[in-house]
């Protein structure tokens, strides 16, 4: 893994490491990712959350999931312009209306979808202190949301189109890297 830093957070101090990305094929991207148990956590909390988000900052996204840096937690961060927060354990409860707009992902530079996901979420998840959270979400932050929830049930986004879409996107790849500095991905 990388160097280990330390930030100021809101008044206390995090140490945390940037992490690389791995390769789109590999198998932990497959793989549904285990609950988090915070009554026995497998690393600090606080460190594996700003870890991930320091590296979704580095990476330009607004979204990671923990299986796409290779670690096998439950949580994913998302945020953007230094309003980020993680989210362990996080589920579902509720789903309204639907709307398709074109996602991109960290883990395929430069490929992006038009996916369909409800526009809003009613959810549940556990912040890097242990509190246990329910917010509804609507827009992009619901979108983020559920992007980075099928990363963590092992789904990849270019599984919800079909073939042929996924063939076109596939052949704009190349254009849309030259144009990367200007998009954001999940």
């Amino acid at each position: 893994m990388g160097e280990k830093k330390i930030k100021l957070i809101e008044g206390n101090m995090y140490e945390y490491e940037v992490y690389d990305l791995i390769d789109e094929y590999s198998e932990i991207l497959s793989n549904k990712v285990e609950l988090f148990d915070f009554n026995n956590p497998p690393i600090d909390p606080r460190y594996l959350a700003v870890s991930l988000i320091e590296t979704m900052a580095k990476n330009r996204g607004i979204g990671l999931a923990a299986n796409q840096v290779g670690l096998p937690y439950r949580v994913f961060v998302m945020g953007a312009q230094n309003v980020a927060f993680a989210c362990f354990n996080p589920e579902i409860l509720n789903t309204k209306g639907e709307e398709t707009v074109p996602e991109g992902c960290l883990s395929f530079p430069g490929l992006y979808l038009k996916v369909k996901r409800p526009y809003m979420i009613d959810v549940r998840y556990t912040e890097m202190n242990g509190n246990v959270k329910e917010v509804t979400f609507e827009g992009l932050t619901a979108r983020i949301f559920q992007h980075e929830l099928d990363h963590l049930n092992g789904v990849r986004f270019t599984s919800l189109v079909g073939p042929v879409a996924l063939d076109i996107a596939k052949q704009k790849v190349k254009k849309n890297l030259k144009k990367l500095g200007n998009i954001v991905s999940y």
